[in-house]
């Protein structure tokens, strides 16, 4: 097993567990499903420990009164942004229950994994070595398949797809997004490629909705009103990483975000139906006015 794979196990051990002694946390291993006749001997133990708080935004701290170790996180040292260590240990969960899994696969029913991760591992090696990808690319809107050289900047997932933030090696258009399941005949560049904008990820989707973004409008202040039971479905799968509460009662909560409104936003809205109503600023709410205006004429 990898290190990294064993760092994970720690992780997900320790949080399930709690504070844990170095003989306790070596029974456990012992009878997971991934032992391989081995134990955490205590200089290997620490070499996974600076690893862990090199590497993920937690640490195993020690304490001597109790002799236990215990997992603690520090938001301070990595920011609030620990997606990618959601998401790989969600894929450890997941990778650990495999076998079981296909046992008992007529006993699960899953939404479709997201599009286009075959493609991940080499857009990834290019950002690594600072290199472009050329790739066949085909665009919904023309229809048509085109040979193009990218340099990438981010990636990101939305809607059970993966997406690429990049600039065509000509320059021309500056940054844009294209969907990794439209990509075939990936290659990396033999040169070198720079990208010609110093701009982090959290600032580049910096009010974003999705993978959506807009050079030309600015984030703004958004409040929406969600009634009834409602509620607790917003406060439980925010509408957006700015969502804050700022008023509620009984019957509703108003919700705070800053956005730049665009078409998923508006789609995401109307998915809560009646439960949920835009307060300001008024144009938005006009545009959830006039949509449901012209659904009205189906029917």
């Amino acid at each position: 097993m990898s290190k990294l794979k064993k760092c994970l196990y720690l992780i997900n051990l320790m949080e399930r567990k709690g504070a844990m002694t170095l003989k306790e946390i070596n029974d456990s291993y012992q009878y997971s499903s991934l032992y391989e006749g081995d134990e955490f001997l205590p200089r290997t133990f620490l070499r996974y420990r600076e690893y862990i708080e090199e590497t993920f935004p937690c640490y195993i701290d020690y304490n001597q009164r109790t002799g236990k170790y215990e997992l603690r996180h520090h938001k301070s040292l990595y920011g609030e942004n620990d997606s990618l260590f959601d998401y790989l240990l969600s894929a450890y969960h997941i990778e650990g229950i495999t076998e079981l899994a296909l046992k008992h696969r007529e006993k699960i029913m899953l939404t479709e994994a997201p599009t286009g991760v075959e493609n991940v591992q080499m857009i990834l090696e290019a950002i690594d070595k600072k290199k472009g990808i050329e790739c066949d690319y085909y665009s919904f809107n023309k229809k048509t398949k085109k040979t193009h050289v990218m340099i990438p900047y981010f990636l990101r997932t939305w809607e059970q797809r993966w997406y690429l933030a990049a600039e065509l090696n000509n320059h021309h258009h500056g940054i844009a997004i294209f969907a990794l399941e439209r990509m075939d005949n990936l290659s990396l560049t033999e040169e070198k490629m720079t990208p010609t904008h110093n701009i982090t990820v959290d600032e580049y989707f910096d009010g974003c909705f999705g993978a959506n973004h807009s050079d030309e409008q600015k984030p703004e202040r958004i409040l929406i009103k969600v009634y009834s039971t409602q509620v607790e479905y917003v406060k439980a799968l925010p509408i957006h990483e700015s969502q804050k509460e700022i008023e509620t009662t009984d019957e509703w909560s108003i919700f705070e975000y800053r956005l730049v409104p665009c078409y998923n936003f508006y789609q995401q809205l109307l998915w809560h139906r009646e439960k949920l109503e835009v307060i300001e600023p008024q144009y938005v709410r006009d545009e959830i006015k006039m949509t449901i205006q012209k659904m009205l004429e189906h029917y």
